[in-house]
């Protein structure tokens, strides 16, 4: 006999400490996404240096 999943009570959470907590996670988001951008721009630039084309380099960082 399998039992049905019981809708957990509303949470008690400090609503200041899960904003806080959520700024938190949205600026490390933000660091992270800056520096994935960083990494595919220079990725980008090898394959131009190498002589890729800008169309050619764009869709092989398009695959990473």
């Amino acid at each position: 006999m399998t039992t049905e999943p019981t809708r957990a009570d509303r949470p008690r959470d400090n609503l200041p400490e899960a904003v806080s907590n959520m700024v938190t996670l949205w600026s490390s988001l933000a660091e992270v996404a800056a520096d994935v951008a960083h990494a595919k721009r220079a990725i980008f630039l090898a394959y131009v240096a190498e002589g890729f084309t800008e169309a050619q380099a764009l869709d092989l960082v398009k695959t990473i």
